[in-house]
């Protein structure tokens, strides 16, 4: 019997160096189709804004799947913005559709907040629960439950700075993360509209594999509630990696640029035995040149 697959997809702040000629050599039909969708050449500024981060993130993820073919998926799981990659790999939209729905959402969110007044930060340690009394505390949320060691808090700056002064006097860190806006909180409902739009144009269809979402830690039943709940709800990552083991998936598979995931994935089954029923297998196949000639 196989082993049962899922392939993930990661979000914003993936690595993103050498990407732009990468998808230009393995999808140059992507490529052009990532610059129609925004307007411009995307990749050299994807560390000014979402505005054109999310999109090259997208069509880095589809061409290197493409090239990485055929991984023979069971399921498709997207961390937050790898949602909309999921949905075009599992056939409920087209691939142009994800590009417009990326550029779309990427643009929504970098007009969310112009001041500035919202962030995110990590908290060094004490899990999900210590993460829950401490943004409660100061009018925080939790943004992201990535991995065991890995929640990150949103909110405005006040409360992020009230929150490291009080994690600080209790010997714990919270660290500000480079980030834009308060992502995945109620400060990104200026972006819901935005992208409703897009998602309003977008033909959506049942897909071909089952595709997971981080909104709900659970197979996507209405993507189109997802995708606009993702903007202002949390990021159940780690719940939704420990369902796909609980329904049976025991091979993990990164193939977005970079290996954040993998590594997210990594730390959430650290304590499973290396063997045995319960045992994955975690793979993040190399990035660049070396994708190239993998799938071919």
């Amino acid at each position: 019997m196989s082993t049962k697959t899922v392939i993930l997809l990661p979000g914003q702040g993936t690595p993103m160096e050498g990407a732009g000629d990468e998808v230009r050599r393995l999808r140059p039909d992507l490529f052009d189709a990532v610059v129609e969708a925004v307007g411009e050449d995307p990749f050299p500024r994807v560390a000014e804004s979402t505005r054109f981060a999310q999109p090259a993130i997208v069509a880095s993820s589809l061409a290197r799947h493409a090239a990485l073919e055929p991984l023979g998926a069971d399921a498709y799981f997207g961390h937050s913005l790898g949602e909309i990659v999921a949905l075009a790999l599992g056939g409920a939209i087209d691939e142009l559709g994800a590009l417009r729905l990326a550029a779309a959402r990427g643009a929504a969110m970098a007009d969310a907040d112009p001041d500035r007044l919202g962030s995110m930060a990590a908290l060094r340690k004490g899990g999900i629960d210590a993460a829950r009394e401490l943004a409660d505390a100061h009018g925080l949320v939790v943004a992201c439950d990535n991995a065991p060691g890995q929640v990150i808090l949103a909110g405005a700056i006040t409360g992020l700075d009230a929150a490291a002064d009080a994690a600080k006097a209790a010997g714990n860190r919270l660290r500000r993360l480079d980030v834009a806006g308060a992502f995945h909180s109620p400060l990104m409902e200026p972006a819901i509209a935005g992208l409703q739009a897009a998602i309003d144009a977008t033909t959506f269809r049942e897909p071909r594999v089952s595709v997971w979402s981080a909104v709900t830690a659970a197979p996507a039943e209405d993507p189109r509630r997802h995708l606009i709940d993702g903007l202002t709800h949390p990021v159940l990552f780690r719940l939704g990696l420990l369902a796909l083991h609980d329904a049976g998936f025991r091979r993990f598979v990164d193939v977005g640029p970079g290996d954040v995931v993998a590594g997210l994935a990594r730390r959430t089954f650290a304590d499973l035995a290396d063997d045995g029923p319960d045992a994955v297998t975690i793979e993040a196949p190399p990035t660049d040149g070396a994708a190239d000639g993998a799938g071919r």
